[in-house]
C-alpha cells in the first residue's frame, strides 16, 4: 500500500513538474513573442511612414505635371507614346487611353514632317531644339506648335527608355510675327513714300499740263485727242494710286467719337445699294438689340466697310448673300488682360462667294498682294491699318467656294457698357 502511495506520489510530483516547465516554456513563449511583436511594430511604422513619403513625392511630381502649361509627351525607343500630361490632352483634346500605344507621327497634321521627326529622334539620336511643327487635335483642327526633346533615363540604371517632347501652342507667337513682319513692309513703304513723293508727282503734273494743252489744240475727231485725253487719264489714276499709298503709308490719325456701328453699316448700304441690286446681292442684316456705341473715326470704319462690301460684290460675280451679324462679344481672360478691354462689339460680313484659297489666307493683309486683274492690292491692307488706329482688330475665315467671313472687333469702354446697360431701364 506505501509502495503503491509512493508511486503515486511521485506520479503525483513528476505531473506538477511537467506542468511548472510547461508553465515555465509558455511564460517564454510569451515574451519572445512579445519582442516579437514589438519588433514588428517598428518595423511596420518605419515602413508606413516610408510609404507615406513615397505617396508624398508622388502626388508632388504628378502635380507638377498635372499644372504644367506646356505639353509633356514621353515615348519609348520606338517612338510609341506611353505618357501624356493634362495640358497636353486638352491642346489636343484627346482621352490618354486614345493616345497610349500609338506612334508619336499620329500627332503631326502631314505625316511626312511626323516621319522625318521621328528619324532624327530615333535614327539620328538628334535633340531637338525650338522646333515648329503642327500637330492635329481629335476634331482634326491644325495648330503650330514648338517643340524641344530631351532623352528619357531611368534613374537606377541610367539607361535610355525614350525620349520627352515638350511642346506649346505658338499661334499667338506666329501671329505677333506676322504682325511685326507687316509693320517693318510698313516702315519701308513709309520711307519709300518721302522719297518718291517729288520723284514721280512733279513729273506728272507737268506732263499732264502738257497733255492738256496737246489735247485743246486738236480737233475732237483727231486721233492725236483722243491720245492726249487718255495720257491725262492714266496720270490721274497714277495721281490717285500715289494718294492711296500715301495714305496707307501715313494715315491721318482718328478722330474718335461714339457712334452707332448699325448707323455706319447702314450708311454704306444706301450708297452701295443700286450696285448690289444689279449684281443680284441680297443684303441680310442682324443686329443685337442694345448694343453700346463705339469710339472711332466715323470716316475711317466706313472706308473699312466699304471696301470689305466692295470686295464681297467682286466676290459674287453671280450674285448671293451678304449677310451683316452685328453682336456684343466677351473676350478670353488672356485677350482681355491685353487690351484692357473684356468685351467688344463683333461686326461678321458673311459673303457666299468664291472664298479665299488657304495658301493665300495669310498674305490678304499685305500691301499690294491682290488675286484681281485690276486690284492694286491696298484695300484690306488699308482696313487692316484703320482698324488698328481705332484700337480694333480684323479677322479672316474662308474656304475656297464656300465664301469668306470677316469678324471686326471694336472694343468697347468700360462707362460705355455701364451706359448701354442703363438704357435698357
Amino acid at each position: 500500500m506505501s509502495k503503491h502511495y509512493q508511486q503515486r506520489k511521485e506520479a503525483a510530483s513528476a505531473v506538477k513538474k511537467f506542468y511548472t516547465l510547461l508553465n515555465q516554456a509558455q511564460q517564454s513563449d510569451k515574451g519572445a513573442a512579445a519582442s516579437g511583436a514589438q519588433e514588428l511594430e517598428v518595423k511596420y511604422e518605419l515602413l508606413r511612414k516610408r510609404f507615406e513619403d513615397l505617396e508624398r513625392h508622388y502626388n508632388f511630381h504628378k502635380a507638377v505635371l498635372y499644372n504644367l502649361s506646356s505639353g509633356i509627351v514621353i515615348i519609348n525607343n520606338d517612338g510609341t507614346i506611353i505618357y501624356a500630361n493634362q495640358s497636353a490632352l486638352q491642346m489636343l483634346d484627346m482621352e490618354l487611353v486614345s493616345l497610349q500605344n500609338k506612334s508619336i507621327k499620329f500627332l503631326f497634321a502631314d505625316p511626312k514632317q511626323g516621319e522625318k521627326f521621328l528619324q532624327k529622334l530615333l535614327t539620328e539620336n538628334k535633340q531637338l531644339q525650338s522646333e515648329e511643327a503642327f500637330f492635329k487635335t481629335n476634331h482634326r483642327k491644325i495648330f503650330p506648335i514648338g517643340l524641344t526633346t530631351s532623352p528619357f533615363f531611368d534613374l537606377k540604371d541610367r539607361k535610355k527608355h525614350g525620349f520627352i517632347i515638350h511642346f506649346r501652342d505658338i499661334s499667338a507667337q506666329l501671329e505677333q510675327r506676322r504682325q511685326l513682319e507687316r509693320m517693318e513692309r510698313l516702315a519701308m513703304l513709309g520711307e519709300l513714300a518721302a522719297g518718291i513723293a517729288h520723284e514721280i508727282r512733279n513729273p506728272l503734273a507737268s506732263i499732264k499740263s502738257a497733255a492738256q494743252v496737246l489735247e485743246e489744240s486738236f480737233k475732237a475727231d483727231d486721233f492725236r485727242a483722243q491720245l492726249a485725253t487718255r495720257i491725262v487719264k492714266a496720270i490721274d489714276r497714277s495721281n490717285d494710286l500715289l494718294t492711296r499709298f500715301f495714305d496707307f503709308t501715313r494715315p491721318r490719325k482718328p478722330v474718335q467719337e461714339f457712334h452707332d456701328v448699325e448707323m455706319l453699316i447702314d450708311g454704306i448700304y444706301l450708297l452701295l445699294a443700286p450696285r448690289f441690286k444689279k449684281k443680284k446681292i441680297n443684303f441680310l442684316k442682324n443686329s443685337q438689340p442694345n448694343l453700346p456705341q463705339v469710339f472711332v473715326d466715323p470716316g475711317q470704319i466706313e472706308q473699312v466697310f466699304m471696301n470689305l462690301f466692295l470686295n464681297a460684290i467682286d466676290a459674287m460675280p453671280k450674285g448671293g448673300d451678304l449677310s451683316v451679324t452685328i453682336s456684343l462679344v466677351s473676350h478670353d481672360v488672356q485677350e482681355a488682360e491685353q487690351n484692357g478691354d473684356s468685351k467688344s462689339v463683333c461686326v461678321q460680313v458673311q459673303d457666299t462667294g468664291t472664298g479665299i484659297p488657304e495658301e493665300n489666307l495669310e498674305k490678304i493683309f499685305n500691301p499690294f498682294f491682290t488675286t484681281k486683274s485690276s486690284g492694286i492690292g491696298l484695300g484690306l491692307s488699308i482696313s487692316n491699318r484703320l482698324m488698328q488706329e481705332n484700337g480694333g482688330k480684323i479677322e479672316v475665315q474662308s474656304k475656297k467656294d464656300r465664301g469668306t467671313t470677316f469678324s471686326l472687333y471694336f472694343p468697347v469702354p468700360e462707362n460705355e457698357r455701364q451706359d448701354s446697360w442703363l438704357k435698357e431701364f
